[in-house]
C-alpha cells in the first residue's frame, strides 16, 4: 500500500504544479515605458546655446516600486502584471531628459565631461505626486530648479503640476503620465532659455 500510496501522492504534487503553471501562464506580466516614439519627437525649436544636465529625479516612496501602482478608493494598489520596463526614477529622468533636448534642441551632459567654455543648465526635478487612476486621469506635482555653472546666477525654484484625463486600459494611463510629464518640461524648457540668457528668471505660470 505504501508505494501506491507515494505513487498517488506524487502524482497529485504532479497535478498541482501544472495547474498552477496553467493559472500562471493565463496572467502574462505587461511592461509599460514612460518614453515616447521617435515619431513623437519631432521638432523645430532653434537650438539652445547651452547644455544641459539633467539629475536623478526624485519619486514619491508610494510609488517608487516595480509595479504600475494605482488608486483604489481610498488606497493605493500595486498592480502585479503591470510593471515599468525599469525602475520608475530612471523611466521618469530619461522622459524628462529626452523631452528636454529636444524641445531645446540640446544636449543632455549628464555624466559627460564638458567642453571648456560651455554654459551648462543644470535640472533638478522632484516629483512630489504621481496619481494614477484608471480609465480618469493621471496626474503628476513635481518642484523643479535650474542652476548654471556661472557663479553670478541665482538659482530658480518653481512647481508645476499636470494632469491628463485617461481613457480605459493601463496603456492609456502610462501615456497619460507621458502627456504630463511632457507638458512639465516644456514649461521648464520655457523658463531654462530665459535663465540661462540673464542668470535669472521667473517661474512659469501653471
Amino acid at each position: 500500500m505504501k508505494p501506491r500510496f507515494a505513487i498517488a501522492l506524487r502524482a497529485s504534487v504532479a497535478l498541482g504544479f501544472l495547474m498552477l503553471g496553467g493559472c500562471a501562464s493565463t496572467l502574462p506580466t505587461h511592461y509599460h515605458t514612460l518614453l515616447g516614439t521617435a515619431a513623437e519627437g519631432a521638432t523645430s525649436s532653434a537650438p539652445a546655446s547651452f547644455l544641459i544636465d539633467v539629475q536623478p529625479v526624485g519619486i514619491p516612496a508610494q510609488v517608487d516600486r516595480p509595479q504600475l501602482v494605482v488608486r483604489d478608493g481610498g488606497g493605493m494598489t500595486p498592480l502585479e502584471q503591470e510593471r515599468w520596463i525599469a525602475p520608475l526614477a530612471d523611466e521618469a529622468r530619461t522622459a524628462l531628459s529626452t523631452e528636454l533636448s529636444r524641445e531645446l534642441a540640446t544636449t543632455d551632459a549628464a555624466g559627460q565631461p564638458r567642453p571648456r567654455g560651455a554654459k551648462v543648465v543644470t535640472i533638478k526635478v522632484d516629483l512630489r505626486r504621481f496619481d494614477s487612476v484608471a480609465g480618469a486621469y493621471a496626474a503628476i506635482d513635481a518642484v523643479w530648479s535650474l542652476s548654471t555653472n556661472d557663479p553670478n546666477a541665482k538659482v530658480l525654484v518653481c512647481a508645476s503640476e499636470a494632469r491628463e484625463s485617461v481613457g480605459p486600459g493601463y496603456d492609456e494611463l502610462v501615456q497619460g503620465h507621458r502627456r504630463a510629464l511632457s507638458a512639465i518640461a516644456s514649461r521648464i524648457a520655457s523658463a531654462a532659455r530665459g535663465y540661462a540668457a540673464a542668470g535669472k528668471g521667473a517661474c512659469p505660470a501653471n
